[in-house]
């Protein structure tokens, strides 16, 4: 019978110790590597039964060792001895071992094996529904695998009014009883906190960090709208910062969000371009996750014939990224049953939205924008009521009840 091998991955390491484990494999067998990992995606998508990574390892982060674990795989973390800090940083981030770098191979491969006999590897398996574990200072995960529901509002360029939706959206499920938390993830032009006159931190970015290295709480990021139950994620306003953030870790706070909130409406922005594709930077990786994650997507476009040329080329980029339905709304739309016929039938020859409702303008906003406030009443409010009972569904009864006590703050 063949022994067993260990099957591993190897993160990028400038030490040593990968390439020396490495030609001890070639030469005398003990275990087969599988992949080298430069990111945290590749740990994921490789199949195998151990991840190999330094203390220092940029995504090594206790998010990402939650994750393996689910999948069934185990993490050795590799220290320096002459760091004590090393190995204590490995074992807060969740490690299931560690082992000095300085260690033989046959040290190494011990540690392995015995950490493959625990392994259950398993195929990537879908995240929506699967909480983690809470970790030190963490947040509590609520006592159901049934997540809250997620809308994506954008739309094309032009100040089309989607940062403004997207809050009127938010405050319509709020008005039916229930909780909400709007996320501002527009990578060109983050204007929720500003609209609103609250704070830029905590934001996006602080969030990601609750997340993936666990500091701090995911929920007081948070910051609430004028004491009520609508709280709001302002988005990272530093264009540098944006390079910081790996794709799928924006994508990953609004999944983690929907299992605090019955509803999570994430502002995104209106380019959906891979520029990595072009040599550029994956800028806009986030807003495509978050589109592709989304459970409805809201297109927010104004009834002009430039209008509703743009908001469908918009409706054309983004299909290819979500299977979800693809709600749209015409916003500041004037008086008159004849214009408003006429922009639907040009909108219906294109496309068949799975609602479409008209907002009017309303004085109230251009008020509410200066105050800093949400619009409550009017006709404007009235229209994003509508919209967001075909958007929104309502999420009251098993969800909410099982959460009760983590709703709030």
């Amino acid at each position: 019978m063949t022994p067993f091998e260990a099957e591993i991955a190897l993160a990028a390491s400038p030490r040593d110790w990968a390439q020396r484990l490495h030609r001890h494999i070639a030469d005398h067998g003990g275990a087969r590597v599988r992949a080298t990992v430069l990111q945290a995606s590749d740990a994921l998508d490789e199949s195998y039964d151990v991840l190999l990574a330094d203390d220092t390892t940029s995504f090594l982060t206790p998010h990402l060792v939650e994750q393996l674990r689910r999948r069934g795989r185990r993490v050795l973390g590799v220290f320096d001895a002459d760091d004590p800090r090393g190995k204590e940083e490995l074992l807060q981030i969740g490690v299931d071992d560690a082992v000095e770098r300085n260690a033989s191979p046959e040290e190494f491969l011990a540690a392995i094996s015995l950490l493959a006999s625990r392994s259950t590897r398993v195929g990537a398996a879908p995240l929506d529904g699967v909480l983690d574990r809470p970790g030190p200072g963490g947040d509590a995960p609520p006592r159901t695998r049934t997540r809250g529901h997620i809308a994506a509002v954008g739309g094309p360029s032009g100040g089309v009014g989607a940062t403004e939706i997207a809050i009127g959206l938010g405050v319509a499920a709020t008005g039916r009883g229930e909780t909400a938390v709007v996320v501002d993830c527009d990578e060109v032009a983050p204007s929720l906190a500003q609209r609103l006159n609250l704070a830029l931190y905590p934001n996006l970015r602080v969030a990601v960090d609750a997340v993936e290295r666990r500091n701090g709480r995911l929920a007081g990021t948070l910051t609430p709208v004028a004491g009520g139950p609508l709280t709001i994620l302002p988005g990272v306003s530093n264009p540098r910062d944006w390079t910081e953030l790996r794709p799928g870790e924006a994508v990953e706070v609004v999944r983690q969000l929907a299992m605090l909130r019955p509803h999570v409406v994430v502002n995104v922005g209106h380019r959906t371009e891979d520029l990595a594709g072009q040599g550029g930077p994956p800028r806009y990786a986030q807003t495509r996750g978050v589109l592709a994650a989304a459970d409805a997507v809201v297109g927010v476009g104004i009834p002009t014939p430039v209008g509703v040329g743009r908001l469908l080329e918009w409706v054309a980029e983004i299909s290819v990224l979500t299977t979800s339905p693809i709600h749209l709304i015409l916003n500041k739309t004037p008086s008159g049953s004849y214009r408003r016929a006429e922009v639907e039938a040009e909108i219906r020859r294109s496309f068949s939205p799975a609602s479409l409702r008209f907002v009017p303008y309303d004085a109230r906003v251009e008020v509410a924008g200066w105050a800093g406030d949400v619009v409550r009443s009017g006709p404007f409010a009235k229209a994003v009521a509508s919209a967001a009972s075909a958007a929104l569904p309502r999420m009251r009864g098993a969800v909410i009840r099982a959460r009760r006590g983590r709703l709030r703050r």
